[in-house]
């Protein structure tokens, strides 16, 4: 009984370790997200948008090349209530956040920064449809047409943690006739590895007894 106690306690202290240490190193990660910005209306103009969460609030940073014109200014918004999709067919939302501007470069480069107060990416990737859109010259009254844009993802799980599951145990060779508890290795969360920002970390234990237990508990992190 003493044997299985302290097991269960020796258990209970790694899986509480790694949970914390994954914790830690997780948080180390910058929260941010690169969106890839797309040709619209046969403009030949890409980029990249890259959110980042900051101490007070998000910063935007687009990056775009294709642009036509030398000393062009572009507008920038973040529309909300619709798609890329639904501005290319003319049929766009409102704009929420404006972005600062981007001037067209020489080689027909342009970037611009902009820092978004009181947000954060978790607010922005809630599940309203969102889109970052990078517009056309200006060229007489309302606002031109989009040149260049990214669907903002809908995760709505921004900093969640959740236990994917575990795995059954399995009956390997009986421990030396001392007993004891044996805890096994860590393994702390990787890089995202896939487009919806996932990354695991894994506890691997071995419980004393007559004969001994091998588990795997597996954490997932979403961001």
């Amino acid at each position: 009984m003493l044997k299985k106690v302290i097991g269960a306690i020796a258990l209970a202290v790694g899986f509480s370790t790694a949970l914390v240490i994954a914790n830690s190193a997780w948080a180390q990660q910058p929260n941010s997200q690169t969106l890839q910005l797309t040709p619209s209306r046969d403009s030949g103009v890409s980029g990249t948008a890259t959110l980042t969460d900051t101490d007070g609030g998000v910063q935007v940073q687009l990056s775009v090349q294709g642009l036509p014109k030398d000393g062009a200014e572009h507008i920038a918004h973040i529309h909300r209530d619709a798609s890329c999709s639904d501005d290319r067919a003319d049929k766009g939302g409102p704009v929420e956040y404006p972005l600062e501007s981007i001037t067209a470069q020489p080689d027909g480069t342009g970037s611009s920064t902009t820092d978004i107060p009181d947000v954060t990416l978790a607010q922005l990737f809630d599940g309203t449809q969102r889109y970052v859109n990078v517009h056309a010259e200006q060229s007489g009254e309302g606002t031109p047409p989009g040149i260049a844009c990214a669907d903002l993802p809908s995760t709505g799980t921004q900093g969640q943690t959740k236990m994917e599951k575990t795995v059954k145990s399995e009956t390997t060779q009986p421990l030396p006739k001392s007993g004891g508890v044996l805890v096994g290795s860590v393994l702390l969360p990787t890089q995202p590895c896939c487009s919806d920002g996932v990354s695991w970390a894994t506890l691997s234990y071995v419980s004393g007894g007559s004969r001994s237990g091998i588990g795997v508990i597996r954490l997932r992190f979403s961001l």
